[in-house]
């Protein structure tokens, strides 16, 4: 998901594993880099900055900003 502000983007990628809050962390990081790329992209092709980046896991309903 991609959300234009004035300041520039936000990221914002829907996982759909199904982990507990203990394994949330370890799996955020394990996307770091795909999320990383998407905001990459999102930048070049939309000729604006990326601002935050995060991943919202589905379950268990939490959210990680990455920087």
């Amino acid at each position: 998901m991609l959300v234009q502000t004035p300041q520039g983007l936000l990221v914002i990628d829907l996982k759909t594993d199904s982990i507990t809050t203990e394994q949330a962390p370890d799996r955020a990081e394990l996307y770091r880099g795909q999320l990383n790329h998407y905001a990459l992209a999102a930048s070049a092709i939309l000729k604006s900055p990326t601002t935050t980046k995060w991943l919202y896991f589905l379950t268990p309903a939490c959210a990680f900003e990455i920087k």
